[in-house]
């Protein structure tokens, strides 16, 4: 019998089996334990299985960004390609002509193009496919960052103290909750909880100017300049 949340553990594994080649081996044993944890305890609920998210994805997320910032270019003909053989011909058509003009896979992945062109299913289909993209040029680009280690090393630091500015702003939004009704609370937590579901690899990541401007609307909300 399936655990009662399967479809979140899958996504968890599909996660971890996805981490970067360059994530310390004890941070993916460390998630695949958690995730062994929670598919033998069928008492997990979700808000359980969401905190395992957040707990595995701000520690993986500064190695993942540090390693996307170091190999960007590295090997962007070859990403473009994959993507395009991995994706169905009608998706094909929308994405090619924007990564033929230049738009790198970030870009078009961050775009209104992706956003309102494609169905939750062809997103999926690229998404899939960079993920399956990196997981085949994986070695290669290993050995890159291996070249380069000294700078791969100053961008994890900077990337862990991106995480903890992200973290320390979403706390400030919680914060916030109490000044609010009930249905107030209820969507500022939820905003909060998104926010935090973005460190894992399978989720948009969280961006630090996205939630000062949630904490700037709330902070309005609740206290109007006259």
């Amino acid at each position: 019998m399936s655990h009662p949340h399967q479809s979140l553990l899958d996504e968890l594994a599909f996660a971890i089996k996805h981490f970067v080649p360059t994530l310390p081996k004890e941070t993916k044993q460390e998630a695949q334990t958690i995730l062994g944890r929670l598919q033998d305890d069928r008492n997990a609920d979700e808000i359980t299985i969401q905190q395992a998210f957040h707990d595995i994805g701000i520690k993986e997320y500064p190695y993942r960004r540090a390693y996307i910032e170091l190999t960007h270019g590295m090997a962007e003909d070859e990403m473009n390609a994959l993507v395009l053989e991995h994706v169905e011909p009608n998706v094909r058509a929308i994405i090619k002509p924007h990564l033929d003009s230049g738009v790198s896979l970030d870009e078009l992945f961050d775009s209104k193009v992706f956003e309102n062109k494609l169905t939750p299913e062809q997103r999926y289909q690229v998404e899939d496919g960079i993920l399956v993209a990196r997981s085949k040029l994986a070695d290669d680009l290993k050995d890159r960052v291996s070249q380069e280690s000294k700078k791969y090393a100053e961008l994890v630091e900077k990337w862990k103290e991106q995480a903890r500015q992200i973290e320390k702003a979403i706390m400030e939004l919680e914060a916030l909750a109490s000044e609010g009704n009930e249905d107030q609370r209820r969507e500022i937590q939820d905003k909060a909880l998104g926010f935090r579901e973005g460190f894992l690899i399978s989720e948009r990541d969280p961006e630090l100017s996205e939630v000062k401007k949630e904490i700037e609307y709330w902070q309005e909300t609740f206290h109007p300049t006259e």
